[in-house]
């Protein structure tokens, strides 16, 4: 067959891209313009084999502007597809996140111009990518009001199934609501007990599941070997890291002393201002009922602030946690000055 047969032609193409915002302390949205072109943007671009799409945004970042952003700062937007702004008869699929302000002084590699753009102001002398001003100023206007859902949750839950087949039913549930809302899972890379319950009741569901697992457990054979993505890392550190960068909020399901010490590190990361995502329980059947005591005696006896206490999402059933995650807003951190 001759490939004026096999290319679907310019109109067809798609091109997938990441791409980041940034706003300063008037709301502002940085844009930059690439050499040989004429549409301001957002700074990002195409990925590299194989790269997760927030990999993508950080690497591109830094090769444009010179500056390392934060993983556990990068949030997801959304993804959006629309036209090309400087590629005529393309379409784009772009994965697109929100950072924290950083100053940015000077264009790298072929970036002509910067410009701090007001995304509720009239169009300047300079178009916009229809990324812009179709998809992603509505989106940031729309959040700002009525906040929105996680792109990705990491889970933590139990590598086990529990004495009984009610915890199965819980996880199963909670991967079901990931996939209806079309959320993503992160989680720990697993096939055996809610691990893999979870995992695969998102991936039946239709939303993409991503796995983080140490060497030492594929070893063992208990690597998942049927979702999307499984990342494989050297220890339990990078693990959690890496679960950590991958998604936009944190929820433990039923589970023992791992999945403790998991949400237990997710909350202290929070209070302390590594990363800027919610922390949530659910607590179908009262599961965490002794934990929350624990936490409110902390509270009571000077060990925690109440306002991280109040800021623990905690929700009986997906629904309730859902509604609760697009409400949540990152509190001050501890030791801030």
């Amino acid at each position: 067959m001759s490939d004026a047969t096999t290319d679907p032609g310019p109109q067809n193409r798609t091109i997938e891209v990441s791409a980041v915002v940034i706003r300063d302390g008037a709301g502002r949205v940085l844009n930059v313009r690439k050499r040989g072109t004429r549409a301001l943007m957002l700074p990002g671009g195409k990925p590299e084999s194989a790269e997760d799409p927030r990999d993508t945004a950080i690497r591109e970042f830094r090769e444009e502007l010179g500056i390392d952003l934060d993983p556990l700062q990068l949030r997801g937007l959304g993804t959006f597809i629309t036209d090309a702004a400087n590629e005529p008869g393309h379409r784009l699929v772009a994965h697109v996140f929100e950072h924290p302000y950083v100053a940015v002084s000077r264009p790298m590699a072929e970036i002509d111009h910067l410009e701090w753009v007001d995304p509720g102001a009239d169009a300047g002398p300079i178009p916009q990518a229809p990324l812009n001003t179709e998809h992603v100023y509505p989106e940031l206007v729309r959040r700002d009001v009525d906040g929105a859902l996680p792109q990705r949750i990491t889970v933590f839950t139990g590598s086990s199934s529990g004495a009984s087949p009610r915890f199965a039913e819980i996880a199963s549930d909670f991967g079901a609501a990931l996939a209806e809302q079309g959320i993503g899972l992160v989680y720990g890379g697993g096939h055996v007990g809610l691990m893999g319950v979870v995992a695969d009741a998102t991936r039946q569901g239709g939303s993409e599941v991503v796995g983080v697992i140490p060497q030492g457990l594929v070893d063992r054979e208990l690597a998942h070997p049927n979702i999307d993505r499984i990342e494989v890392v050297a220890d339990m550190h990078e693990r959690k890291h890496r679960m950590a960068a991958l998604g936009d909020a944190f929820v433990a399901l039923p589970g023992g002393p791992g999945t403790l010490e998991e949400f237990f590190e997710a909350l202290t990361w929070m209070q302390l201002g590594i990363h800027n995502r919610p922390v949530a329980l659910l607590n179908s059947g009262g599961f965490w009922d002794a934990q929350l005591r624990m936490l409110d005696d902390m509270v009571e006896h000077g060990f925690m602030a109440r306002e991280f206490r109040e800021r623990i999402v905690v929700a009986e059933t997906p629904a309730g946690l859902f509604a609760s995650l697009r409400e949540w807003r990152p509190p001050r951190a501890k030791w801030q000055k």
